[in-house]
């Protein structure tokens, strides 16, 4: 089951502005992988050979040029020996998600069933049941559809208004709550049939985003939108306490289709470099571990530490007396003696000076998170409150540019923010 895939990837990811402040949304990592890479691992088992990422603007693409390259080294790590390779749109300024989705058919000459994805989304799915589900109904779109909670607020959201056979008459964005026609979700994961070429050249430049511009014109043209409802995980990773969320849920095992290597006891994976250099203190308990715990290569971590239910990304340094809770520490970080973190993200390659506070549920706890960017050095004694991101202070102008945060205070390397009351 060949198949293509193509990846909108072009957004600025700012609502998890620090962490995208260097790097693309999609390249954010979950316990030492790529987001992006995780959704890609799914499909490329699956029969996934060609993958197209809709990328625009140099930042975007370069860097996830230079992750993928070719594919090659991709598709080898799986086992896969027919790949049909990566490519990335050239240098085209789209309006949205339905606009690159056009250039990138006509540019590549795809003339096959397409399968479209939001690059900063984790899904569980059979991908040929989902397949003969589309084949069976024709459509010219199938929907992957969530059904949510009763607790779940959908105000976020594109809900579908579907009949009993999952015929879609259309999505309502961001409905009030009460206003909902179901439960069902737009997950942003889409099976298209050829004829959508010929529907986005009638459409010309009124197809802009998918959501937005499409899948209205289709509905309200008579063209068949189908749902297909998934009971697996799904998760639109477009804030810190989500991506957060994705990794406690990774650790939990919530995600099947995520698979640790090295495993030391259950719930807990540790790498052989890493394990090798703390077995002595993890016997004599001089090192705590508690919970679901990853900890990556290469790591160093001294006597009087406590890691519970948490993520280490690789080359990381944890000093003396370091206590940390539900968090992720991403790769070659630096944590000073007597650093208490909890419920907290610490972005790669940052220093958390001595006896630092990050902790999301000290008093007046909002639901937000710590978020400590990239390449930063937080002075010692620090206390970072809930919902309160760090990013270095040459990034100000682009945190501030965006109108979406407001300034709590700078020092001489970092500036302080958190995201405006809506």
């Amino acid at each position: 089951m060949a198949l293509q895939v193509l990846a909108t990837v072009g957004g600025g990811g700012t609502r998890l502005y620090p962490l995208t402040l260097s790097q693309p949304k999609p390249l954010v990592e979950i316990c030492d992988t790529a987001i992006i890479a995780v959704l890609f691992r799914l499909l490329a088992v699956q029969g996934g050979r060609r993958f197209t990422l809709g990328s625009k603007g140099a930042d975007n693409t370069l860097e996830l040029s230079n992750y993928f390259k070719a594919g090659e080294g991709f598709f080898k790590r799986l086992g896969i020996n027919d790949p049909d390779g990566f490519c990335y749109q050239p240098q085209y300024d789209d309006k949205g998600s339905a606009d690159s989705l056009r250039y990138c058919m006509n540019y590549f000459d795809i003339k096959d069933d397409i399968v479209v994805v939001s690059g900063d989304n984790l899904i569980d799915i059979d991908l040929k049941k989902f397949m003969n589900f589309h084949h069976q109904h024709e459509p010219v779109l199938t929907v992957a559809v969530k059904e949510m909670k009763a607790d779940e607020s959908l105000s976020q959201y594109g809900v579908a208004d579907i009949d009993d056979d999952f015929c879609i008459k259309r999505f309502v964005e961001k409905p009030k709550t009460g206003t909902e026609p179901s439960r069902m979700i737009n997950t942003a994961f889409y099976l298209f049939s050829p004829q959508i070429r010929e529907i986005l050249q009638e459409m010309g430049d009124a197809a802009r985003d998918i959501g937005g511009d499409l899948i209205p014109y289709l509905t309200e043209h008579g063209y068949k939108v189908y749902g297909y409802p998934i009971k697996g995980y799904w998760i639109d990773i477009g804030t810190p306490e989500k991506l957060h969320q994705a990794a406690m849920d990774v650790l939990a095992g919530r995600v099947k289709h995520f698979a640790f290597s090295h495993e030391y006891k259950p719930h807990q994976w540790i790498h052989p470099s890493t394990l090798s250099k703390i077995q002595g203190d993890l016997d004599s308990g001089e090192i705590k571990l508690k919970g679901n715990i990853s900890i990556g290569r290469n790591c160093r971590i001294e006597r009087g530490t406590i890691i519970e239910n948490s993520h280490i990304g690789h080359t990381s340094m944890i000093e003396r007396n370091v206590e940390i809770r539900n968090s992720m520490v991403m790769s070659f970080s630096k944590i000073k003696r007597g650093v208490i973190m909890n419920g907290a993200i610490v972005g790669r390659h940052s220093t958390i000076g001595t006896n630092c506070i990050l902790d999301a549920h000290q008093p007046h706890a909002n639901g937000k998170i710590p978020v400590i960017g990239e390449d930063l050095v937080l002075p010692a004694e620090s206390t970072v409150l809930p919902g309160t991101r760090v990013a270095p202070l040459k990034y100000s102008h682009m945190v501030l540019a965006t109108g979406k945060f407001a300034e709590l205070g700078v020092d001489d390397r970092n500036i302080y923010f958190t995201e405006k009351a809506r």
